[in-house]
Parts: C-alpha cells; structure tokens; sequence
C-alpha cells in the first residue's frame, strides 16, 4: 500500500500523517470508545476520613476542594485489571456490532497489572475469545500507557499489518492508596497524588477503515524526561523492591511533578497545533487528569478555553491510563465530539512522560466529497490544453 513506501513527515518525535496524492489517506481511524467503572463510589470526604486528614489540622472539604474530586469507584475484590479491561472491550465490541474475529491485534495498556507473568493482556484475550493468531501485548508508560498504545496501534496499522487494534484498559489503583498519613509535610510530598486514585477500565478500537463517524489519527508526539523519574513512583513489585510491603504503594511529590507538566505539556500543545495548523480556540481537548487545578493552569498557560476540556475528574478522579480512553467514550455520549471536529489527547504520567494524539472528525461522507472535488481538479487540467499543444497549433 502507499503508506509502505512514503515516510510519513517526522519533525524529531512527531508524525503528522500525509495524504495520498490520489485524495486516499493512509488512515488510521479512532472508530469507537467505551468504558466501565465499578459499582462501589467513594467520596472524598470518606477519603479524608480513612486516611486521618483532621488530625493533621486539615478542614473537612480539604481534599475536595484543592482536588476537585467529589467521588471516585473502588473495584470489588473479584474486579482485577484484566476484568476491568474485559467488561469495556467487550462493551464496545457490542455497540460496534464488531465480530470479534475482526480484532487484528490486542494491547492492554494500564498502570496495574493481575500478576507479573503472563502479559494481563492474555486474560483479556481468553476472555474474550479472539482468535489465536491475534498480536497481543502489553504497554506500560504509567498514566500514558493507553496513549502509548495507541501510537503503537497507529503504526501497526498504517504498515499494513493488521486492520483493526483494540486498546483495552483496566486499572485497580485504589490497592496503592497509603491512608495513614502522619503529618503535613508527608502528605504534599508522599501521598497526596494517592489519595486521588479511581478505579476504571476503557477500551478503543483502532482501525484501517473509515466508518459512517470516526476520528482519524493525524498527529502523535512524545517526549521524556527520565531524570525526573522519582518524582513519582511505586517501588514494589519489582527487583529492587520485590516483597516490601510497604513499597506497594503509589508515593509523589505532588509540587514538584506539577510543576514539570507546566514547563512541559503546554509547549508540546502549541507544537502539536502550530505544526497542525489548528486554531486551539476550536479544539477540544482530553487531557490526563489528577487535580482541576492543574488541569486550569495548563490550559491557562495554553490559550485553551475551560469549555474546550472534556473533564471528568470530579466524578471519578485519577483512573490513571484509563481517563484518556474513558473521556473520549463519555465525549461521544454528551456530546464533546460532535462539538468539536478536532481533538487532542494530552498525557503527562511518572517519568516524566509526555504525549500528544490528535484527532480529526472523518466520515465517509467527507472522504467521498474530497475525493469528488480533486477528480474534478484533475479532470479540469487534463481538459486543458497544454502549452507545447497550443504552440503547434497556432504555427499550423
């Protein structure tokens, strides 16, 4: 295919996607999203409780107030990641009317894992019956795992090696909550970030074909900054730390990471869109989410309008890999994506990692249209006679 023997245009650590002179993208299309969240909600005022914040000094409303989360949900002792995962998959493959044969390749992407070996995406993979020659994996990037996965999926996708990639999330993070905070000065650099953590899983179907509604891929970005890497963390599980208890749970200096998303994210924002073209004013945009107040700074620092964000932080809180994949399902159910023809998927996570996925609105319809007109551009020049012809003629 075309694709297979153009580059696309890389500028550093961004793809933009081309277009085929022929009017034919080789695409890959976002045709569906949808998630799952458990049943148990949990307030922050339960939160504050469970973890003593008033012996600290701290006003009940505390955590609500400077976090902006009023609830999230907490998994049911048999919901791991893999069945947080599976349920959502298995959701979207339903509202797709998708065979699950069709399914080409399989990445679960999560922060939490069901055990160290096998791959969690077996489970899902089991659980879901899809066929034995599917490519399945996992993708680990913290929070960006499920961006990650979708840049991974883009590029299976366009070298023609599968048709359709589905995404599949689950992340049971309420296990590394650490509640019982002694003091002020370890909560803001140990255990704040914890105590936004939710429960959730989300899937997306990646895919080579256009359908009647769907967002094509047509920008991915990323960068790393390694050396900031203990800024957020959680030390069990492996070598280094392999049976501690107390190193199962999710510590970080809330301040510091902020701060490195501010110098960071807002600058990968205006590359995406300067290299786009796109206007900012009249992009939505989906952004990883751990606190509204850091959310308000970025986009303030980005000339983004509050109304622009899809946010669902406050019902939910940090569902780490899964908020990305699970907004962009909501956006389709309140209807952020027929509002906004053009996305971004913003991720910051632990590292620090950043990445960028642009989303441009698709139809059949507009691919047809665009194809008409350049047929008539073509028909027109092919109708008009050339230079060297009307030369000849003109001497004869």
């Amino acid at each position: 295919m075309w694709w297979m023997k153009k580059k696309s245009p890389v500028n550093g650590n961004s793809v933009v996607s081309p277009r085929d002179p022929s009017g034919e993208r080789p695409g890959c299309f976002m045709i569906g999203a949808d998630y799952y969240v458990p049943d148990h909600v949990v307030s922050s005022a339960e939160i504050e409780r469970r973890a003593g914040l008033s012996k600290l000094g701290l006003r009940e409303g505390t955590l609500e107030a400077g976090t902006g989360i009023k609830t999230r949900r907490f998994a049911a002792p048999d919901e791991h990641p893999s069945t947080l995962a599976t349920t959502a998959a298995q959701r979207l493959l339903d509202r797709l009317g998708m065979d699950k044969s069709d399914v080409g390749a399989l990445l679960f992407a999560a922060n939490t894992l069901d055990e160290i070996e096998p791959i969690t995406a077996m489970r899902v993979h089991e659980s879901l019956g899809l066929r034995k020659d599917v490519f399945v994996a996992d993708v680990r990037d913290a929070c960006n795992s499920a961006l990650k996965a979708m840049i991974l999926a883009s590029g299976l996708i366009r070298s023609g090696m599968v048709p359709n990639v589905l995404v599949a999330v689950g992340e049971r993070l309420h296990d590394g909550i650490f509640l019982d905070v002694q003091s002020k000065g370890e909560l803001m650099t140990r255990y704040l970030s914890g105590l936004t953590l939710g429960d959730a899983g989300a899937a997306v179907m990646l895919s080579a074909q256009r359908t009647s509604r769907c967002y094509e891929v047509v920008h991915q970005s990323w960068e790393v900054d390694s050396s900031k890497r203990d800024l957020a963390k959680i030390e069990g599980g492996g070598t280094r730390w392999l049976s501690d208890p107390s190193k199962f749970y999710f510590i970080s200096n809330a301040k510091k990471l902020c701060q490195v998303a501010l110098e960071k994210l807002p600058a990968m924002i205006r590359k995406a869109t300067g290299e786009l073209g796109w206007d900012i004013s009249s992009t939505g945009v989906i952004p990883h989410q751990v606190s509204k107040g850091v959310i308000t700074k970025i986009a303030k620092i980005s000339g983004i309008p509050f109304k622009n964000l899809m946010i669902t932080l406050d019902r939910f809180g940090n569902t780490g890999a899964a908020t990305i994949p699970m907004a962009l399902a909501l956006a389709f159910e309140n209807g952020f994506a027929t509002t906004f023809r053009r996305i971004l998927l913003v991720g910051g996570a632990a590292g620090f990692s950043g990445a960028v996925l642009a989303l441009e609105f698709s139809s059949i319809l507009d691919c047809l249209s665009s194809q008409l007109e350049q047929f008539s551009e073509r028909f027109q020049q092919a109708a008009q006679p050339s230079e060297a012809s009307l030369s000849a003629a003109l001497q004869n």
